[in-house]
C-alpha cells in the first residue's frame, strides 16, 4: 500500500464522518512511514558496509602490490557481482524486488557517508598497521630469498667446476 491510497482513505472517511475509520488509516500511514524511515537506515547502514568491504579490497591492493591490472579488473567485477546481489536481496526483502527511489539514495548516501566520514582514514591507517605487522615477515622472506640464491649459486658453481673437471680427464 502506498500513503497516497491510505491518505485518500482518511480524506474519504472524514467526508463520511467516519471518524474511527479515518484513525484506522491514519494509523496505517504511520506505519508506512515508520517502515520506509526503517527501511531507508537499512539502506544507509548497506551502503556503508559495501563501501567498507570496498575498502578492504582497497587496503589489500595497496598491501599486496597488484602488477597487472586484469587482476585489479576481476577483483572489481567480483566485487560489483557480490554488491548487485546483496542489494537485491535487500530490496527482494524489504519491498519484494522492486527497486525504490529512497533505496538507492540510501544506499548511496550511506556509501558517501562512510567514505568521508571513515574511508579515508580507514584505509590509510589500516594499511599502515598492516605494513608494520608484515615488515619482519618481510624482512625475514628476504633473509630466507638471499640464502636460497647463495646456497644455488653455490651449486651452480660446484656443477660447471665438476663438469670442468670431467673434460679435462
Amino acid at each position: 500500500k502506498s500513503l497516497k491510497t491510505e491518505s485518500m482513505k482518511v480524506y474519504e472517511r472524514l467526508q463520511a464522518e467516519d471518524v474511527e475509520g479515518a484513525r484506522k488509516a491514519v494509523s496505517m500511514i504511520a506505519k508506512l512511514i515508520w517502515w520506509e524511515g526503517r527501511t531507508l537506515l537499512s539502506a544507509l547502514f548497506l551502503g556503508m558496509v559495501l563501501a567498507l568491504e570496498y575498502d578492504c579490497i582497497r587496503i589489500f591492493r595497496r598491501v599486496i602490490r597488484h602488477k597487472n591490472i586484469w587482476v585489479m579488473s576481476a577483483e572489481d567485477i567480483l566485487y560489483w557481482i557480490y554488491a548487485a546481489v546483496t542489494v537485491f536481496c535487500m530490496t527482494y526483502e524489504v519491498n519484494d524486488g522492486i527497486l525504490r527511489g529512497f533505496l538507492v539514495t540510501g544506499f548511496l548516501a550511506g556509501a558517501v557517508l562512510y567514505r568521508y566520514a571513515f574511508g579515508t582514514f580507514f584505509v590509510k591507517y589500516t594499511t599502515k598497521f598492516i605494513n608494520l605487522c608484515l615488515k619482519p615477515l618481510k624482512k625475514a622472506l628476504c633473509l630466507i630469498k638471499i640464502g636460497v640464491h647463495k646456497i644455488t649459486g653455490c651449486i651452480k658453481a660446484a656443477a660447471v667446476r665438476k663438469r670442468g673437471q670431467g673434460n679435462e680427464v
